[in-house]
């Protein structure tokens, strides 16, 4: 929900669907603590949930539990000129969003995020990956 509680800064509206009761009140907390009032949590699981919301400008998808293309299809429909960006961890996640986002009539664009972090090694320091994130753009046609 990080990414929900800094786009309500940015954004007129913003809804955040998540299923895990977990997040959510972590979510709740987030909104509560950093003052996101533009940020309007939604429970239930996407793509159902996203019936009766406003049709999005943009589309975030943090996490799919593997309805990754139905989340896309709906957003789609609810409006065709929706931008979107998928967060990949996984490269079948990755894979997914690319051929469903071109499926859709979209061209894929693919940002790789890398962060290292340093670690003493006796006299040196050393820098050691974390595993990168990719980030999944539709770009219309």
């Amino acid at each position: 929900g990080s990414v929900s509680v800094e786009l309500a800064a940015l954004c007129r509206g913003v809804w955040a669907v998540e299923r895990d009761r977990r997040a959510l009140a972590l979510l709740r907390q987030n909104r509560e603590k950093f003052h996101a009032y533009r940020l309007r949590v939604v429970e239930g699981e996407a793509p159902e949930a996203l019936a009766g919301l406003p049709a999005p400008d943009g589309v975030f998808v943090g996490g799919s539990s593997g309805r990754l293309p139905d989340i896309l299809r709906a957003a789609c429909r609810a409006n065709p000129a929706v931008r979107i960006c998928v967060s990949a961890v996984a490269l079948e996640t990755l894979q997914i969003a690319c051929r469903t986002l071109e499926e859709l009539g979209r061209r894929a664009e693919v940002t790789q995020l890398a962060v290292s972090r340093s670690r003493p090694a006796g006299q040196l320091h050393l820098l050691l990956a974390n595993n990168p994130v990719f980030l999944v753009t539709g770009v219309e046609g």
